[in-house]
């Protein structure tokens, strides 16, 4: 047993419902993470302090015309190469986004692989079937046939599934408002089926790895979803929803 994660675990709260604030920050408990050292949490660490600027950078570049843009400085190498605007502009705005989180998931799936998170990389798979998926109904609901590629992907894991059904009641749900409303509650549902996936995988008082690895990602969803306003909708709407 890892004595640097049997410390670190017992330190950390329980984690709330999702809407209600964190007792800690995920910066508070990555600066935790870091004090126990050791390359495989400092790289853990590393990668999920990178998610909140690659969203500020998207949202930028999704905005901002060819000339107005800057490549961002604050996050790993690999995730900047994608930021070019040649690249951009070879791409719909729709695959050139599911391209950058494509890479940032293979990040994430890379990382588990080298310090030994089965649970991350079945993470990352999950997120990235989620996404490739959504690509491909959001195709649809445009009628760019183009976008579709080969067709909806067949999921044996029935959680993947569950998440999509999530999203299109949501979504039609939220329509019979406004079209942001729509976005916003597809999102939102989104949100509650990643947490129910991580809580059902996430170790029970096992004071591994795998247990601290769902505990940041969980922190991480919670995080992001209280910083989820009506700002963040609306660029959600035009570069993410595309309802």
């Amino acid at each position: 047993m890892d004595t640097r994660l049997t410390y670190l675990l017992t330190l950390l709260p329980p984690l709330p419902p999702l809407g209600k604030p964190p007792q800690l920050t995920l910066a508070q408990v990555l600066a935790l993470l870091r004090q126990q050292g050791g390359a495989d949490l400092e790289l853990l660490a590393g990668l999920l302090e990178t998610e909140a600027p690659l969203r500020r950078a998207l949202d930028e570049w999704v905005v901002n015309p060819p000339g107005l843009r800057v490549a961002p400085d604050d996050v790993p190498r690999a995730l900047r190469a994608h930021f070019v605007d040649e690249r951009v502009a070879s791409m719909t705005e729709a695959a050139w986004v599911g391209s950058v989180w494509e890479a940032y998931l293979g990040l994430l799936s890379d990382a588990g692989r080298r310090f030994g998170s089965d649970l991350l990389k079945r993470w990352s798979r999950w997120e990235e079937s989620v996404r490739t998926n959504l690509a491909q109904r959001r195709a649809l609901l445009r009628g760019d046939r183009d976008e579709l590629g080969p067709g909806i992907l067949a999921e044996t894991d029935p959680s993947v599934e569950a998440a999509l059904a999530a999203w299109s009641e949501a979504r039609s749900r939220g329509a019979q408002a406004e079209r942001l409303g729509a976005a916003m509650e597809a999102e939102l549902a989104l949100d509650r089926a990643r947490l129910a996936v991580l809580v059902e995988w996430s170790p029970r008082y096992s004071f591994a790895l795998d247990e601290l690895v769902a505990y940041l990602l969980q922190l991480r969803l919670l995080e992001r979803h209280q910083r989820l306003d009506g700002q963040r909708g609306r660029a959600l709407l035009k570069a993410v929803a595309a309802l």
